[in-house]
């Protein structure tokens, strides 16, 4: 039988597996100065990148929440306002996406009395 010890990583000075980015540490420090500095540069704009996308983000964000508070008082104005029917449709960029917003009243007032006058005719008729 085999020693299950054979397949460990040697443990080295200075080297641990239990420390994130350890091994691309260690890769690093045997690439030359050259190249090291290409890619601290590269890493550094793409740092730059994910902070400027992240900014965005939560500049949608900002915008998108400002925009649906102004929809919620469109409708709350609306259902103070008329009593008639209204749909109001918004969409917003959000910061994970797009957002639809739709919101609906119908008064079933008018197909209600038609229904009513429809029984009313039909009863009649069968009454005679």
């Amino acid at each position: 039988m085999s020693d299950k010890r054979d397949n460990l990583p040697i443990k080295r000075e200075g080297f641990s597996l239990s420390q994130p980015g350890s091994l691309l540490d260690e890769a690093l420090s045997k690439l030359p100065k050259e190249q090291q500095e290409r890619l601290l540069g590269k890493a550094i704009e793409k740092r730059l990148d994910i902070d400027e996308e992240a900014k965005r983000a939560d500049l949608r964000y900002q915008a998108s929440s400002m925009d649906m508070v102004n929809t919620i008082r469109q409708v709350n104005s609306l259902e103070q306002s008329t009593k008639s029917d209204y749909t109001v449709r918004a969409e917003y960029q959000t910061a994970s996406g797009k957002t639809n917003v739709e919101v609906k009243k119908s008064n079933n007032t008018v197909i209600i009395v038609i229904a009513i006058v429809i029984g009313i005719i039909i009863l009649l008729m069968f009454a005679n």
